[in-house]
């Protein structure tokens, strides 16, 4: 069977969201949040799409795995941000993230969110975002990506992402837009790497996972390399490795791959608050 090619995710089925906030100015700066149908409050999941980083790819492609995981009972803030080709060059994306992540707190009563029950969850580009988000606490006060009190977060679930983003600079995985992003490779702005690496930022302090397909080679290597940084720095980090997946199986909701994410983020859900009843 032939995997999931770029072109077979930008047809992915989309879907409304219940609202549709906007947390700057901007034309992408925006977040869509789906609520679920269970009673309230309501764990949450910040979710960030992928793409390579470039313009071309949006939120829009991840619409049913949004109505997934409000099946699973979740809260979805799927996010929109600056990219490569419309802002995004070093440090945008970065904010915008940041700023919709920490646009939550002013919605949440409202939604009836709860803020003790954050998962980052993203998939490639968006992986990499995930795993930012959870390290925000150890970026440097020098760093124009910091910010004083940023959401907490407390798990991540790192769909093939690029977790070591240092490494993947000088490798394969590089690009135009990953540098565009990071404001260049790790010897011409060692600080945009220092606080926008998630190999930097360790120890997250919070049960995480990366998901991978065991045929996305390089991803695949990029992932491992993360997992043995997070566990030498003490994280409770897991790598999950799907047999005979790409890199967009594991976003598509009719394949196994994605039922393996299912129940990896429940799981995670329970850890989080084990004495919690399940939905």
């Amino acid at each position: 069977m032939s995997l999931l090619t770029a072109d077979d995710y930008q047809q992915f089925a989309t879907a409304e969201p219940d609202y549709r906030y906007a947390y700057g100015a901007g034309s992408q700066q925006f977040g869509e949040l789906t609520l679920p149908s269970v009673p309230p409050p309501y764990p949450v999941v910040i979710l960030i799409h992928g793409g390579g980083y470039r313009e071309i790819y949006n939120l829009r492609p991840l619409g049913t795995v949004v109505t997934a995981l409000a099946a699973a009972g979740f809260a979805v803030w799927n996010i929109e941000y600056r990219r490569y080709g419309n802002g995004g060059e070093y440090p945008q994306m970065f904010l915008d993230v940041a700023a919709a992540a920490d646009h939550l707190p002013s919605i949440a009563e409202a939604s009836q969110l709860d803020l003790s029950r954050v998962i980052a969850m993203g998939h490639s580009a968006g992986g990499h975002l995930a795993l930012w988000l959870a390290g925000r606490p150890n970026i440097e006060s020098t760093s124009p990506i910091y910010v004083s009190e940023p959401i907490a977060v407390h798990g991540v679930v790192a769909l093939a992402p690029l977790a070591d983003v240092t490494h993947g600079s000088v490798s394969e995985l590089s690009s135009d837009a990953l540098l565009a992003v990071m404001g260049g490779d790790a010897t011409q702005e060692p600080s945009a790497y220092r606080n926008g690496c998630p190999v930097k930022l360790l120890p997250l302090g919070i049960p995480h996972v990366i998901i991978v397909g065991s045929e996305d080679g390089s991803m695949l290597a990029n992932a491992e390399r993360y997992i043995a940084a997070a566990r030498a720095a003490g994280d409770e980090a897991e790598l999950i490795v799907l047999p005979g997946a790409g890199h967009f199986e594991i976003v598509a909701v009719e394949t196994e791959e994605w039922a393996a994410v299912q129940r990896a983020t429940a799981q995670l859900r329970d850890k989080l608050h084990p004495s919690c009843g399940k939905v």
